[in-house]
This record gives structure tokens, C-alpha cells and sequence, in this order.
């Protein structure tokens, strides 16, 4: 063998190590969140699942996806129509139809952060209906000053808690056109504690959007 073909050998190994390297290094994360559809043939891995109970799941279908995800499983209630659990879904959340990208969207945000907060899957489920049915509500701040958007948008949000409820858990998610001050997340988390049981748990999302003037908050809650 000669030096020039050692030489070779040599590089195209380096080559395919690096190659390799790049390889691994180019592996996808898992997402936060991901909706399911019955109708798919297989499932890519999420670190939180939903369905829409109203897309015609059955035992088999969810037991078939449970098995190819592992991860934990929220189905979503659009309608009257209700689904059997089969020991496969974690909680239940009551929305209307065209709000499932937006719980999908407050998942992702406050699991973004739950390093800092420090949420976990037992909270998860807690806060999205393993023991009862959690509610989704919205709300979105419109022609109103600046001085007074966040307070009126909490407000609101908080108002459509039906009155001689009491919160246990609640995922909270804060869009805005800019990234929130201390004192206007102070602000938030205010109007929230005042309205909730001492021994309730809140975990809080945080996004900026490139939209002039916008706040919108939605909220996944468990009441009694």
C-alpha cells in the first residue's frame, strides 16, 4: 500500500466520521405537542398527545396509538359526544372545535418554560382533567389602551370561570407583541391568585408575537 492510498484511506474515514457526526447531530427533537388522527397508519413520538374525541376513536385505534407514542393523551371534547377512557387517556378537555390549536399552543408554551416552573407530567394531568373535566377558555385584548390591556384581558379570561367554582389547576398562556415586564406579569398573576383557592397550582406560558398592540391569554382549568 502506498503512502498516497494510506493518505486516502485516512481522509475517507474522517470523512465518514464526520458524516456520521453531522448525522446525529441533525436528529429532530421530539415536539411538545402533536394532534392525532385515527385515520394515520403510524404516529410520530410526542412528549404530550391530543385527539378529538368528535374524529370517531375507538378502543382498538387508541390502544394502536398508545403503543406506537407512549406519551401522555388528552382527548379533546368538541361536542355532547363523550369517549370511553380504555385506560389509555390521561384527562379530558372541554373545547369548542375551532379552539384545538389553541390548547395545542398553550402546551407548548408553558412546557417550553417548565424548567423554570418546574411542571411535571403528574401536574400536566392534573391541570387537564385526570380526576374531572378541565375547561379551555380565551381572551383577546381589542381597542383598548395600552395602560390597560393586560388588566382588562385577565379579567375577562377570569370572568368566564363560572361564579362558586374554585380553581385546583390551571395552565395559563400569555401571548403578546412584546416579551412581559416584571410588573406586567406581576400584574397577571395578581388578578389570577385573587380569584383562585389558596392550595390551587398555576403554571404559567409566556409568547411574544408579531402582531402591533396584541394580547391574548388562554387558560386550561379544573374546577369545583
Amino acid at each position: 500500500m502506498t503512502v498516497d492510498s494510506i493518505f486516502k484511506n485516512k481522509q475517507t474515514l474522517k470523512n465518514d466520521i464526520k458524516k456520521e457526526c453531522n448525522d446525529e447531530l441533525q436528529i429532530e427533537p421530539i415536539p411538545l405537542a402533536t394532534l392525532y388522527r385515527p385515520q394515520a397508519d403510524s404516529y410520530h413520538l410526542s412528549e404530550v398527545g391530543f385527539i378529538v374525541i368528535e374524529d370517531g376513536w375507538d378502543e382498538q385505534s387508541l390502544l394502536n396509538l398508545q403503543q406506537q407514542v407512549g406519551c401522555t393523551l388528552f382527548a379533546l371534547q368538541t361536542t355532547d359526544k363523550h369517549i370511553d377512557r380504555f385506560e389509555v387517556i390521561d384527562g379530558i378537555i372541554v373545547c369548542k372545535a375551532d379552539e384545538v390549536g389553541q390548547i395545542k399552543t398553550v402546551f407548548e408554551s408553558v412546557l417550553s418554560d417548565r424548567d423554570k416552573v418546574g411542571i411535571d407530567v403528574n401536574d400536566i394531568k392534573k391541570s387537564c382533567g385526570a380526576e374531572k373535566p378541565a375547561n379551555f377558555i380565551q381572551a383577546r385584548a381589542t381597542d383598548i389602551p395600552d395602560s390597560e390591556q393586560i388588566k382588562s384581558t385577565v379579567n375577562h379570561l377570569l370572568n368566564q370561570i363560572p361564579e362558586g367554582l374554585s380553581t385546583q389547576y390551571m395552565m395559563l398562556d400569555i401571548e403578546s407583541d412584546h416579551k412581559l415586564s416584571l410588573d406586567e406579569f406581576f400584574s397577571v398573576t395578581t388578578a389570577v391568585e385573587s380569584r383562585i383557592a389558596d392550595d390551587s397550582k398555576v403554571f404559567y406560558g409566556n409568547r411574544m408575537i408579531d402582531k402591533p398592540d396584541h394580547y391574548w391569554m388562554g387558560a386550561i382549568y379544573v374546577a369545583s
